[in-house]
């Protein structure tokens, strides 16, 4: 039985393996982009491991951190940075390899749901929504803390099944402070632990009594968020950015903007053009259909509970945590990194239970197969820095900071008309953007100094 179980494994394995690696091939090439600059290329903290010692008493996020440290000391290059985050979407597939596994063992379709768990991990590994996530490399820290959030919850499972106290009560709270060091959002997990064992068929109040050591860290951890200064300040320029009301009407736009993402990933976008809403006024639709998801959350619950799982996952990951510190990006995409994989296990329970096992290989096939041709053909966005601004450009045509990014682009490359051309289109969108006016008085000042350069050579003897 063991045996048959580790071939099995190993054969899951391979087929992720091979998934990911088919599916990232032309990701490796890419160069740093925009914020990876500001946390990588020119973060001193990062380039040593003493800069990174130094910096543990101030800043955010070590752990994330010292990833790029070790990635920045081994001196593999930008290509080093894209092994490793490809590595850790592999890893994270395999996580939810295993837990769709935990999760279809405890219903009782199990024999009719035998090939959930590939399937599930499979559409996880190359679903392009979660190039962000891999693609572009500070997109790390949602899929290195995904690592630690889907290790804990996996640990759980075991110590909860299997009757390890040491998974219970030290391996999963242990595997939670690393996704805090990771990302503070990973501040869900006890929330997530508690949906976990709800899905499963457990009962709140044996939940509890499984999982108060994560929510003694979890108490722990916001008092230290609150008396941290980099944190607190963090937090307090938040709060700053919009009202209760204003963030819960922007939450709903972002919430059902990313499920469209996942559902239909045609027009994916690092910097989607989604307006700010200061109140409700204008959100009534987007509010009665949040109404009717979470109606819909609870009615599937009982009759088919991985789609009550599923959404209730969705809803905890994408909306809780910023209706009291909102975004200063309203939407990214590598949200849905981690809310989207009990999605994943929902579509393929329902596969299965519709279409015959011929069918059913079809599908799958040509869904895979489609999934994997889009998430190649979003790297080569990828690919530098006007490739990703000028895609950018096309899906947010109207947002000036795209249109200031790609006339950065433009001006890195010595394409300064076209740098011209951008920044004045962003000026003419916001004529606030203090960074564009900066940019293109700076492109004017180096016109300038060249064509003085050039006239001082032309009348030398």
């Amino acid at each position: 039985m063991y045996a048959k179980c580790a071939d099995t494994h190993v054969h899951a394995m391979m087929w992720l393996a091979l998934a990911v690696g088919i599916s990232y091939a032309n990701a490796l090439t890419g160069t740093f982009q925009f914020d990876d600059y500001n946390v990588i290329v020119n973060e001193p903290h990062v380039h040593s491991w003493t800069n990174w010692l130094a910096g543990l008493g101030s800043g955010i996020r070590p752990l994330l951190k010292l990833s790029y440290t070790l990635n920045w000391t081994m001196a593999a290059g930008v290509v080093g940075f894209h092994v490793t985050n490809l590595l850790i979407h592999l890893t994270n597939a395999w996580l939810v390899y295993r837990l769709a596994q935990a999760y279809t063992d405890k219903h009782q379709q199990h024999e009719n749901l035998l090939q959930v768990p590939l399937l599930t991990a499979l559409l996880f590994a190359v679903h392009p929504v979660n190039t962000e996530a891999v693609s572009y490399i500070c997109g790390r820290s949602a899929s290195l803390m995904t690592l630690f959030y889907l290790a804990g919850l996996l640990c759980y499972e075991i110590g909860r099944s299997q009757h390890r106290n040491v998974c219970l009560y030290a391996a999963t709270p242990l595997l939670f402070l690393l996704a805090l060091g990771v990302k503070e959002t990973a501040m869900t997990f006890p929330l997530a632990l508690l949906l976990w064992e709800l899905g499963c068929g457990g009962r709140w109040q044996v939940a509890f009594k499984l999982q108060w050591p994560v929510w003694a860290l979890s108490i722990v951890a916001a008092l230290f968020f609150l008396f941290n200064d980099s944190y607190l300040t963090q937090m307090e320029r938040s709060a700053q950015l919009n009202s209760l009301s204003g963030n819960l009407a922007t939450q709903l736009l972002a919430f059902f903007w990313l499920l469209r993402q996942w559902a239909l990933p045609l027009w994916l976008n690092i910097d989607p053009d989604l307006p700010l809403q200061t109140d409700l006024s204008n959100m009534l639709l987007p509010l009665t259909a949040f109404i009717a998801l979470f109606a819909s959350m609870l009615v599937c619950w009982r009759r088919r509970p991985w789609m009550g799982f599923a959404l209730a996952w969705a809803m905890l990951q994408l909306v809780p945590l910023h209706l009291l510190l909102p975004r200063i990006d309203i939407a990214n995409e590598r949200q849905m990194y981690l809310a989207g994989w009990p999605l994943y296990l929902a579509l393929s329970i329902e596969l299965t239970l519709w279409l015959n096992i011929r069918t059913w290989r079809r599908v799958s096939a040509a869904l895979l197969l489609a999934l994997a041709s889009l998430t190649l053909m979003r790297n080569e966005a990828y690919t530098n820095e006007i490739s990703l601004w000028e895609d950018t450009a096309k899906r947010s045509p109207d947002k000036a900071r795209v249109h200031n990014n790609l006339g950065y682009a433009y001006l890195q490359s010595h394409r300064t008309d076209d740098a011209r051309r951008e920044f004045a289109a962003a000026l003419r969108l916001d004529p606030r953007l203090y960074q564009a006016r900066y940019n293109l008085q700076r492109l004017d000042d180096e016109v300038k100094a060249s064509g003085d350069r050039n006239a001082s050579s032309r009348s030398a003897p």
